[in-house]
Formats: C-alpha cells, sequence, structure tokens
C-alpha cells in the first residue's frame, strides 16, 4: 500500500530548491544554519565533490533527513543518482520510515553546473509530477564574489541562471567592495531577487519559491544583445489568456528552433478554461510539461535568459510587450520574510 502511494503522481509535486554556489562560498554554512533555525520539514539531498562527505558530518548534526551522494557532482557522475536519491525519499516517507517533508533542498557541489539539473527535473518521466523546481537559489562569496564571477566560468553560470542570489559573509566586506558586486551581479542577472546573508543567519523564505521578475518597460532598442554572443536576459508579457495548446506550441517552437540559444525561461501564464495559473519552464531543447497552479495571475510574464537573441526572435504570435527584468532592490543584511525550471555538461 505504501509502495502505491509512493509510486502514485501527486496533485501538489514537493518544491525542490536547488541550492548552488562557488567552492567556500558558504553553502553549507548557510544551510546549517537554516536548518538549525528556520527551516521545518525539509529533506536534505547533499552531494560533494569528493570521497569524504565533511558537508555531511556537519549537516547531520542539524537533520537526519539526508542522503549523501557518492563523490562527483550532481551534474555529471550522479546526476542519475539524484533522482534516485528524491524517490527514495519520497517512499520512505510514504512507508514512514522517515519524518513526512514537505520540500526538498538540494545542495550541490561548487563545481556543479546548474543547466544539467534543471533539465533532468524538465526530461525525467521518474520526477514528473512528483518534483518540481521551485527556486534555484545561487550562493556569492561578498570577498572573493567578484574574482570569482571573472574567474570560475561554473560560478558565472550558476549566478546567471539563478532566481535568487544570497550575497555571503557581507558582514565581511566593506560598503565599496558589496556595492561593486552587486551591481556585476544586477547586470549579469535583473530578474534575480538579491539578498545580504551575513555568516550563521538565515531565513525561510530564502529557501522559499521565487517569483518571476517583475518587469519594466523599456525601449525595443535596448533590449538588443551588444554582441551575437552576449547572455541577454528579458520579459515577455502579455494580458489576454491564451488557448494551453498555443502556448505550448510556442515554447516548443522556441526549443526547437533557438535551444542551443536558449539557456533557461520560466514563466506563469493565465491560459484559456484554466482556472488557476500555469508555470512553464523550458532548458535548451527541452520543455517541461506544464504545471497547474491554484492561484491565478492578472498578467502573464515569461522571463527568457538567452544567448545572442532578441525579444523579436522569440515572438509569440499574439500581442505581447517586451521589457528588462526589474533589478531587485538590495536587501538589509537582516532575515526578510518574502515556481520554476539538458545533459551531458561535465563539471569545471
Amino acid at each position: 500500500m505504501a509502495d502505491a502511494a509512493a509510486g502514485a503522481r501527486r496533485s501538489s509535486p514537493i518544491p525542490v530548491t536547488v541550492l548552488t554556489g562557488a567552492l567556500g562560498a558558504g553553502k553549507t554554512t548557510l544551510l546549517n544554519a537554516a536548518l538549525r533555525g528556520v527551516l521545518r520539514n525539509v529533506a536534505v539531498v547533499v552531494n560533494e565533490f569528493g570521497a569524504i562527505g565533511i558537508d555531511h558530518d556537519l549537516i547531520r548534526a542539524a537533520t537526519e533527513d539526508v542522503v549523501l551522494l557518492p563523490g562527483g557532482c550532481v551534474c555529471c557522475q550522479v546526476r542519475a543518482d539524484l533522482a534516485v536519491a528524491l524517490l527514495q525519499l519520497e517512499r520512505s516517507a510514504a512507508q514512514g520510515e522517515i519524518p513526512a517533508f514537505d520540500r526538498v533542498v538540494v545542495e550541490t557541489s561548487g563545481l556543479a553546473e546548474p543547466g544539467p539539473i534543471l533539465q533532468l527535473f524538465a526530461e525525467s518521466p521518474a520526477l514528473a509530477g512528483r518534483f518540481r523546481i521551485d527556486a534555484l537559489v545561487c550562493v556569492v562569496d561578498a570577498q572573493q564574489g567578484v574574482a570569482a564571477l571573472a574567474d570560475d566560468a561554473s560560478a558565472t553560470r550558476q549566478a546567471l541562471l539563478a532566481d535568487r542570489l544570497l550575497v555571503s559573509k557581507s558582514e565581511l566586506a566593506t560598503p565599496d567592495a558589496l556595492a561593486r558586486l552587486e551591481e556585476r551581479l544586477v547586470a549579469m542577472n535583473p530578474q534575480a531577487e538579491i539578498l545580504r546573508t551575513p555568516r550563521g543567519v538565515a531565513a525561510a523564505a530564502w529557501f522559499d519559491s521565487a517569483p518571476v521578475a517583475a518587469a519594466r518597460e523599456v525601449p525595443a532598442a535596448l533590449l538588443r544583445a551588444a554582441h551575437d554572443d552576449a547572455v541577454e536576459s528579458f520579459v515577455l508579457h502579455w494580458a489576454a489568456a491564451q488557448p494551453l495548446a498555443a502556448l505550448g506550441n510556442w515554447l516548443q517552437g522556441l526549443a526547437d528552433t533557438h535551444g542551443a540559444r536558449l539557456l533557461r525561461a520560466k514563466g506563469i501564464v493565465a491560459a484559456e478554461g484554466v482556472a488557476g495559473a500555469v508555470a512553464l519552464h523550458v532548458v535548451g531543447h527541452l520543455v517541461a510539461a506544464p504545471e497547474f497552479l491554484s492561484r491565478g495571475v492578472d498578467q502573464s510574464r515569461v522571463v527568457l535568459i538567452t544567448r545572442g537573441l532578441e525579444p523579436g526572435d522569440v515572438a509569440p504570435p499574439w500581442p505581447f510587450a517586451a521589457s528588462r527584468a526589474a533589478a531587485a532592490s538590495r536587501a538589509p543584511a537582516m532575515p526578510i520574510p518574502s515556481p520554476l525550471p539538458r545533459a551531458g555538461a561535465s563539471c569545471a
């Protein structure tokens, strides 16, 4: 009976927060603080690069619901094991072997590429209906952040694709250094929420669902990429509900035509004949199944992170407006009370 329950598709998939960041950025310190103080009913999946699970030893003191994956990055050697670990957690909870949980936090290695992790959730039939990406959270070291972003391609991609950027060790950086780092992050990823997180401080909201970015109108000329290889982030939005089939055809067309240059697309839209909003996710050439939400939406918005594409290249066949994602305001250095998802990329 329990196995049947574990195998059944859920009416509401379990939300998954993926916690990324460069080596030494402070992911484990942040997660430990959250588990000891503010997170409840959360299962944790930890992956480390190396055979000895030091991070696992630290986290185990805070919670028993930890699955330690063997050495290697989530994005390469153990990518399949991540799906297995999540399904094992679900089955164990259904059988009463571990406490029930409402959310999963996956802490990746500092070497992990985020794209393949997003792709796993978009393409895995086993995870569909059971788990969904709720937020991609990237921890950036306030002291080393600018240098890491300049020298580390993995760190750059982690920050680029994040829904929320947590600037760790902010109390150790000078105001000028913090300002330079945050300006760089805003330029890279204007739709992400940016929060300062002093060492040992955590807020549950930092692990929660990430909203689709708000938008501000800007002249269309400013949306043009500086050069063909530039990474560009913009928002498409419209008021009228569209047929679900038309939305799906548009996204599939984007993936088929521009998948190599479409790093990520995520949105919450209104669909004709659907009571609640619909969450849409595209990663490269993969279009995830739509997720039906209980809440509604006043205006449909889709955020696209692309390489060398302009709004006109990805335009839907209905009236829309294009805008840059408005940069999130910087938050004070204290806890603040505050949903969306290819293979082969290897560890850098």
